[in-house]
C-alpha cells in the first residue's frame, strides 16, 4: 500500500510540475519520456527488439513515427513477444481470465489483467504492473468540473462515508469496475462507500437498490444512465445525487441536458480505455474535453487515431491503431499544454432490446457484450432477429483442433445463457454460428458490434 501511495504522490507533483509547461516544453518532456521506453523495449520486448534492430532505430533520438503501427490484430499474434515479463503468455493469461472474474485479483499476484473485445468484436489482453496502473489512473485526476452546487442540510442528515453507485459490467476484469474498486483501495475506504450495481442484472432490481442506498454522486455507462434518467423521470427511481459520471461512451450535449434535467445535477463524461486506462475529462461547458496526455502521444486522423503509450512497461503500446475519432479545438485556457477535443469520442453501439420470460421489455448493454470471454474467441458479433432471438457470430483461433472448437462454441453458449439468465431472460434463444470472418458496414465501412440480422430472403 505504501508504495502505491509514494508512486501517487510522485506522480501528483509531476502532474503539477506538467501543468505549468509550454506546450513545447511539454513535447520535449513527452520525447524524453518516449526514448526511454524505447530503451526498455530494446532490452526486454523480442518483438520491438526486432524492429528497433530491422529498422535501424537509434533508441537516444527516435520518435514513435520511426516505429511500424500496431493494430490490434498484431498485437494479439504477437502477444508473447511484445509482453516484456517472459513468465506473461496469451494462453496463460486466457487461462487466468477462464476462472478469475474479481477485478480485485492480480496474476502471478502482481498485474492488474483486463480483457474487451471494444467495438472491434476482436479480444484483447492488456496487462499492467502496479506501478503502470497507478500512472495510467493519473490521467483520470486532473478531470475539470464546474463548482457544484452544496445542497443544505444534505450531509447534516446523512452521516458516514461519501456514497457512490457505479452501474456497469462489474463481474469480470473490465476497466471501468477495475479502475474503480482499484481507486477505493486503501485510506480511501474510509471516506468513500461504492455500490457496484451490474447492468445486466434485471433493472427493477437495480432500481430497488439506488432507492435504498442514495447515492451522492452515481456513475456508469452513458445509454444505462440514459435509462435511469427516465425511471426518475418516472418516478420510479428517486434520487438526488450531487453529481453524475458517464463513461465508456461518448456523452453529446443532448444527453447531458437529458441527464441533468432528470437528475437535477451537474453531469460530466470521463475519457479511458482498457488499453490507456485514464485519458480526459469533460469541461464544464459540456461541449469539449481535455485530454491529459502526460503520459500519452495522440497521431489523430480523419477516422482513426493512434496512440503511444508512455507509461505501460509491462505491454508496452507503441502508435496502438484506435478506432476512436478526436476532433481537436483550441485551447482557451493559455495556461495549459493540454490537448482540448470535441467531447464526442467513438460511435455508440446498439443496445439490444429483448422481452424477458414475465413479457416484459429489458435491455442488455452493449458493454455485457463487448466485454464476453471465452478462450478460443478470436472476434464476435451479435446479429438480432427478433425481440426473443439473435444469432451469435463467432471467428475461432486458428490455432484450435476439433475437440477445442467444439469447448469454445459450448463456452460461449454457456456464458451467453448466463447472460441471458441474470436478465430473465430464458426464453430468449440463440445459435452460436462458426464463421471465417465478419464483415464490415457496407455503407460505413466499419465494423459494428451488434448489428441486425440479415433479412432471409425466400426462393419461393
Amino acid at each position: 500500500m505504501f508504495s502505491r501511495i509514494r508512486i501517487m504522490l510522485a506522480k501528483r507533483r509531476e502532474s503539477q510540475r506538467n501543468a505549468k509547461m509550454s506546450r513545447a516544453e511539454f513535447e520535449t518532456m513527452k520525447l524524453a519520456k518516449f526514448r526511454n521506453l524505447a530503451r526498455h523495449v530494446q532490452q526486454h520486448s523480442p518483438y520491438y527488439a526486432e524492429i528497433i534492430k530491422a529498422r535501424g532505430i537509434d533508441v537516444e533520438t527516435c520518435v514513435p513515427q520511426d516505429f511500424p503501427i500496431l493494430t490490434k490484430a498484431l498485437l494479439m499474434a504477437n502477444f508473447d513477444r511484445i509482453v516484456t515479463d517472459r513468465r506473461i503468455s496469451k494462453e496463460k493469461v486466457a487461462e487466468f481470465l477462464t476462472r478469475s472474474v474479481d477485478p480485485n485479483e492480480y496474476m502471478f499476484g502482481e498485474y492488474h489483467v483486463l480483457h474487451t473485445s471494444g467495438s472491434s468484436g476482436e479480444v484483447g489482453y492488456f496487462l499492467y504492473s502496479e506501478a503502470d496502473w497507478v500512472s495510467g489512473l493519473s490521467g483520470m485526476r486532473h478531470q475539470q468540473s464546474a463548482p457544484r452546487p452544496r445542497r443544505p442540510g444534505r450531509f447534516a442528515r446523512r452521516f458516514g462515508r461519501f456514497r457512490m453507485s457505479y452501474f456497469a459490467a462489474v463481474g469480470g476484469h473490465f476497466a471501468g469496475v477495475s479502475m474503480v474498486s482499484s481507486a477505493m483501495r486503501g485510506l480511501a475506504r474510509a471516506f468513500v462507500k461504492v455500490q457496484l450495481l451490474e447492468v445486466n442484472s434485471p433493472l427493477p432490481q437495480v432500481i430497488d437498490a439506488l432507492n435504498r442506498f442514495q447515492p451522492d454522486v452515481l456513475g456508469g455507462y452513458t445509454t444505462a444512465l440514459k435509462i435511469l434518467a427516465e425511471k426518475q423521470n418516472q418516478g420510479v427511481l428517486r434520487l438526488a445525487p450531487m453529481g453524475l459520471a458517464t463513461g465508456g461512451e461518448a456523452m453529446t450535449a443532448a444527453d447531458k441536458t437529458m441527464l441533468e434535467a432528470a437528475f437535477k445535477c451537474p453531469a460530466y463524461n470521463g475519457y479511458g480505455t482498457t488499453e490507456h486506462l485514464g485519458m480526459g475529462g469533460g469541461n464544464p461547458d459540456g461541449e469539449t474535453m481535455t485530454l491529459y496526455d502526460d503520459n500519452l502521444i495522440y497521431e489523430i486522423f480523419e477516422d482513426h487515431s493512434l496512440i503511444t503509450n508512455l507509461f505501460n512497461f509491462t505491454q508496452p503500446l507503441i502508435r496502438y491503431r484506435m478506432s476512436d475519432i478526436l476532433r481537436p479545438v483550441a485551447q482557451t485556457n493559455p495556461t495549459s499544454p493540454y490537448l482540448v477535443i470535441k467531447s464526442l469520442i467513438g460511435r455508440s453501439e446498439k443496445v439490444p432490446t429483448f422481452l424477458n420470460r414475465d413479457g416484459t421489455e429489458d435491455f442488455i448493454s452493449p458493454h455485457t457484450i463487448n466485454e464476453i470471454f471465452v478462450a478460443g474467441i478470436a472476434r464476435f458479433q451479435l446479429q438480432l432477429v427478433s425481440k426473443t432471438r439473435f444469432v451469435f457470430k463467432v471467428v475461432l483461433e486458428a490455432s484450435l483442433d476439433e475437440a477445442q472448437r467444439a469447448e469454445a462454441i459450448a463456452g460461449t453458449e454457456r456464458r451467453l445463457r448466463e447472460i441471458l439468465d441474470q436478465k430473465q431472460m430464458s426464453n430468449v434463444t440463440f445459435d452460436v454460428v462458426p464463421t471465417f470472418d465478419l464483415p464490415v458496414n457496407s455503407r460505413t465501412g466499419k465494423f459494428q458490434l451488434i448489428v441486425d440480422a440479415p433479412a432471409v430472403v425466400s426462393s419461393t
